[in-house]
């Protein structure tokens, strides 16, 4: 394809191609020489023969000089070498033909020459008026954008205006709805404050009713017989204490009778158990002496019996030794049962001496107690009398008190009044503040309204995506190549997406930044943006998106690319590159050429690299490789760029990718107009879209601030309702303080009565003080005595102790000897035993039974001493018990006597407490009656209060309603006269009467900007008929430089056919013909191979043969066309 070398290349496995054609649009421009000239002439002559194995010498290779003029070396036929060195006339008519055909090249060339400078005249006063010309343009292009700017500002302040005016017209509408449902509600409060009101008025008469019968009923209840009631109520109280104390002295008296009787029973139920079992040991005792005593008998029968059959005076001995010991263990046994006997009468004594012991300590106890009880008493009267003190101090106090509580009530009344007027005041001020609240909610309500506008705009905004970035960056001409392009129906404004979406146009600023990152890096200047080249890519690439091709819509330079996201310099850069140092390596021995150095020298032998490149590289689905791309990325000319980026992925998934490209300089359709940086691009793009997506916060704040606001009037009618509450609570306050005077004065008239009661209380006191220590004194004296006998029991109880003591170490001793005899015994009966057998065992018997017999006599006497010791006591205790007995019923009807004594009193106290309280009853009731009429009288207060704030409401409301109403009409006036205005005649004549300074202003500033656009249309129209004139000679020239240029070639064509024919004679001849593999069969290179740019020049190229060498002769003329701006 021929058109601008649009270039198509894929990564990941998949390259695109047509044809075998490189699609990389280069840009529409000549390459200017040092001296301005724009054209460039590149001509390569290259000739490589080899005949037999010779190697003949190639053409030699002409281009530009640095002044524009042309070289032309002699060509030189490879035939003539030989054709000099040959003989015969034949020979010499071949070479004179090469000569004469030679001599035809260099006229022509002279020829061509001298068109060439005709040309370059002319053209240096067309280049400079067709320069000044597009400054011109540029300054008509300018006040016709200046001219729209300003219309545009002053349409957009008029609807602005129009939609701020129907904005406060709605928001009055609304105010004015709610005052009147605002005067509604006060209306409906009012009404039921009425209601409260009256039942309020009702409820206080029907008090007031109550309190005039419960006055009729009190009539009786005067202070005088309530005084003498709770007199008669604590004169019969002190009657009952003094009852209560003698009962309780009786009680006293009774429990220490009965604490003695329970006692004498006690000691009388152990004595009759001493006795009984003291019987039973008696018994038990008789049959064991008994059993004992024909035991024994018994066993000095057997002995004697046994004795009759023994002989001898060993026998005699033993036995008289033996009889010895018996006496001498009777007499031990004897002492022993006499010191236990004396053991058993000290163990009785010691019993008695105990029990008497006993006796005395409970005695004691009792006497201790009745003492400790006395003392009770004592302690109590005490008490009492301390309480009946305390009390009258108390009641002093507390009348002290009265009098300063009823001072202190009368000082509240007047805190209280003071208090109430502080409240008012607080009360008044916090309605003000209420009233300010309520305004700065409206205000904030207002401010959200419009935050919510802005970013209800905000949103459609984004949706426009490049068209609304373009509007707000005034560049329309911009939003006219997007939305006039040819193929327009192929952007979708609004698709995230599409190349028009805010986030693909972020996205695409890599990709610049990509490519001036290579270009630094290569020594080239970094290309600035436009708006203008933006747009043509967001075009083409959403068109690319559905077709692999370009879209041709517009004349800049584009590189193309689809791929699945990543940097597209990978396939313009990298893998172009590539190909292009290997041609350049391949081709001429050359390696590491970038940046300008490269596209210079692709400038001069293009064709031959791109044909080489076609021949041996491949993208990777097999295409032929390209460097168009390349070659866009890094001409040094180029001076902006633009960047597109489409994901809809039609294709396969496939993202598109469009590179646009301009130079500097003069360009008629304005593609380079207004660069900016890509940073300050990305800068002016990210604000943009920041600006807009910050208009959720906005929102969000002005949200914040109502809801604060809004809370600020909900504390403000809590303040009211407070400062309210605390203004009733002042007036309640002043109601309770004047009843508290009236119940002070009451409390102070009780207070003295209670203060002469309190009197007598004490003297009753210390009255039954006085009993209460006689009481004590009897009981320590009796006390006194009961220790006296304790100790003297106490002493009689350690003699008989001691004589136990004494009575047990005697026992002990004459056991100790009884042991010590019936060890003789034992010896004895040894000695006898070693006679006779029998006597010795008899001998046994016998003093075992006598043992028995002594000690069952023993304790047959120790029981009958404890039996009649154990019958003296019990007969003694049965004695104690019997006066106990008499003493406890002689304390019972003492008690029943106090008994009696203490209910009639408390009888009494019963009469006169019901007396009382029947007075007090009905004072209580007249109290409450009165308190009841005030806090009626105080509601009708507080509901009369509440009326009047109710229909201030009211009022207030009306006036709200009022001023609402007006503020609507206002508001209504001003959006009438608003649309009044005819904003298409202000913008045209500059003013309007129903319009603000500020419109008028935006008015005026467009007829001014208007004004300036018909001066440069006339300037550029005159630069225009500068060019037209000058056009006629600029063409002529041309032609003649391009027929010139044509002989030329034509002579040149003339004479590589006739070398050619010579070349294949001479190769029939010597049947050695050679052609390269690489170059046979070439055919013509096509238009397009070099990076055209649009001019009229074509490329003239010839491949031949001549005998067996092959010639290759290429030229290629680039120049700058006629440009015509398209008004």
């Amino acid at each position: 394809m021929a058109w601008k070398r649009n270039g198509i290349a894929m990564t990941q496995g998949k390259h695109f191609a047509a044809g075998g054609d490189h699609f990389a649009a280069l840009p529409n421009k000549k390459i200017h020489a040092p001296k301005g000239i724009a054209r460039l002439t590149v001509t390569a002559a290259t000739m490589a023969a080899m005949t037999g194995s010779s190697l003949i010498s190639p053409f030699t290779a002409f281009a530009q000089t640095g002044d524009g003029g042309t070289q032309h070396p002699a060509v030189m036929s490879p035939i003539a070498a030989h054709a000099g060195a040959a003989s015969g006339t034949g020979a010499k008519s071949a070479a004179q033909t090469i000569a004469d055909l030679q001599k035809a090249v260099d006229e022509a060339k002279a020829k061509e020459d001298a068109a060439k400078a005709s040309y370059d005249e002319a053209a240096n006063p067309y280049n400079e008026a067709a320069s000044a010309r597009d400054q011109a343009k540029a300054s008509y292009d300018s006040a016709v954008s200046a001219g729209t700017a300003a219309d545009r500002a002053a349409m957009d302040e008029y609807a602005r205006q129009v939609a701020e005016g129907k904005d406060a017209a709605d928001a009055a509408g609304k105010d004015l709805e709610q005052a009147k449902a605002g005067l509604a509600d006060a209306k409906a409060d009012a009404s039921e404050k009425d209601e409260a009101y009256q039942s309020a008025l009702k409820a206080a008469q029907d008090a007031k009713d109550a309190l005039d019968k419960a006055k009729a009923d009190a009539v009786s209840a005067t202070p005088e017989a309530i005084s003498a009631a709770e007199q008669a109520v604590r004169d019969a109280q002190a009657a009952v204490s003094r009852a209560q104390a003698e009962l309780d002295n009786a009680n006293a008296t009774l429990a220490d009778a009965q604490s003695k009787l329970v006692a004498a029973q006690s000691a009388k139920d152990a004595a009759d158990a001493v006795l009984v079992a003291a019987k039973q040991n008696k018994d038990t005792a008789d049959a064991k002496a008994a059993a004992a005593s024909a035991a024994y008998e018994q066993a000095k029968a057997d002995l004697a019996a046994a004795e009759a059959g023994a002989s001898g005076p060993e026998y005699d001995a033993a036995k008289q030794k033996g009889a010895d010991a018996e006496a001498a263990l009777a007499a031990a046994r004897a002492a022993q049962s006499q010191c236990e006997s004396e053991l058993e009468q000290a163990q009785s004594a010691a019993a008695t001496a105990q029990a008497d012991l006993n006796d005395a300590q409970a005695s004691l106890s009792v006497k201790q107690q009745t003492a400790v009880d006395a003392e009770s008493g004592v302690n109590a009267a005490q008490s009492a009398l301390d309480a009946a003190n305390a009390a009258l101090d108390a009641a002093k106090q507390a009348n002290a008190d009265a009098v300063a509580k009823l001072d202190a009530a009368k000082q509240a009344v007047k805190d209280a009044e003071s208090a109430k007027e502080a409240a008012d005041v607080e009360l008044a001020n916090a309605k003000v503040a209420k009233d300010t609240a309520d305004a700065s909610v409206t205000a904030a309500q207002q401010k959200v309204d419009e935050a919510q506008a802005k970013l209800d705009s905000a949103d459609a905004q984004l949706k426009q995506g490049a068209i609304g970035f373009f509007r707000a960056m005034g560049a329309d001409d911009a939003v006219n190549i997007i939305l006039n392009a040819k193929y327009a129906g192929k952007t979708e404004v609004g698709n995230s997406k599409d190349a028009t979406s805010l986030d693909n146009m972020l996205n695409a600023i890599r990709w610049m930044k990509s490519v001036n990152d290579y270009r630094k890096s290569v020594d080239l200047s970094e290309l600035q943006v436009t708006y203008k080249l933006i747009a043509g890519a967001i075009a083409d690439a959403n068109y690319s998106d559905t077709v692999l091709d370009h879209a041709r819509q517009y004349d800049f330079a584009e590189n193309l690319a689809w791929n699945y996201g990543i940097d597209p310099s990978g396939q313009w850069i990298e893998q172009e590159k590539g190909f292009f140092d290997k041609a350049t390596e391949a081709l001429y021995g050359v390696t590491g050429l970038v940046g300008k150095d490269a596209y210079d020298f692709y400038a001069k032998n293009g064709v031959a690299i791109n044909h080489w490149i076609a021949n041996n590289c491949r993208w990777e689905n097999g295409s032929s490789g390209t460097v168009g791309h390349y070659m866009n990325i890094i001409n040094p000319e180029l001076a902006v760029m633009g960047m597109a980026t489409c994901t809809k992925g039609t294709m396969s998934g496939l993202q598109t990718q469009c590179y646009t490209a301009e130079i500097s300089g003069w360009s008629g359709s304005g593609w380079n107009t207004n660069p900016i940086s890509v940073d300050e691009y990305e800068q002016k793009l990210t604000s943009y879209i920041d600006g807009l997506k910050n208009a959720k916060s906005a929102l969000d704040a002005a949200k914040a601030d109502l809801a604060a606001k809004q809370q600020a009037a909900t504390d403000a009618v809590e303040t009211v309702q407070q400062k309210q509450v605390a203004a009733d609570s002042a007036q309640a306050g002043i109601d309770a303080a004047k009843q508290d005077v009236t119940d002070a004065q009451r409390a102070v008239d009780a207070a003295k009565a209670d203060l002469a009661a309190k009197q007598q209380g004490v003297t009753d006191a210390r009255a039954g003080l006085d009993a209460a220590k006689s009481n004590l004194d009897a009981a320590n004296a009796a006390v006194v005595t009961a220790k006296s006998t304790v100790q003297q029991k106490q002493v009689a109880f350690d003699a008989a102790n001691a004589a136990v003591t004494t009575a047990q170490s005697k026992l002990d001793s004459a056991k100790a000897d009884t042991a010590a005899k019936q060890q003789g015994v034992d010896d004895a009966n040894a000695d006898l035993a070693k006679f006779f057998q029998d006597v010795t065992d008899a001998k046994k018997a016998v003093d075992t039974a006598k043992s028995v017999h002594d000690a069952a006599a023993a304790d047959q006497a120790e029981k009958a001493a404890v039996l009649a010791a154990a019958k003296q006591k019990a007969d003694g205790t049965a004695r104690a018990l019997a006066d106990a007995q008499r003493a406890v019923d002689a304390a019972k009807a003492d008690t029943g006597v106090a008994a009696d004594r203490l209910t009639g009193s408390q009888t009494d106290l019963e009469d006169a407490q019901s007396n009382l309280d029947i007075l007090t009853g009905l004072a209580a009731k007249l109290a409450e009656a009165q308190r009841r009429e005030q806090d009626a009288v105080k509601a009708v207060n507080d509901t009369k209060a509440a009326l009047d704030a109710a229909k201030a409401d009211t009022i207030a409301a009306e006036s709200l309603v009022s001023a609402a109403e007006q503020a609507k009409a206002q508001a209504d006036a001003k959006l009438s006269k608003l649309n009044s205005i005819d904003a298409g005649a202000a913008i045209a004549s500059g003013h309007d009467v129903n319009a603000d300074d500020a419109l008028n202003a935006l008015f005026a500033a467009a007829v001014e900007a208007r004004a300036k656009v018909a001066p440069a249309k006339a300037i550029l129209d005159e630069k225009q008929a500068a060019v037209d004139g000058l056009q006629p000679g600029y063409d002529v020239a041309l032609a003649a430089y391009e027929q010139a240029k044509s002989d030329r070639i034509a002579a040149e064509q003339e004479l590589s056919a006739e070398i050619a024919r010579q070349e294949a004679e001479e190769a029939a001849k010597k049947q050695a013909a050679y052609s390269p593999k690489h170059l046979a069969g070439t055919e013509t290179a096509q238009s397009g191979s070099l990076a055209q740019t649009g001019d009229r020049a074509g490329l003239i190229g010839e491949t031949f043969v001549i005998g067996g060498t092959v010639l290759v002769a290429t030229g290629v003329f680039l120049d700058r066309k006629k440009r015509r701006e398209q008004m």
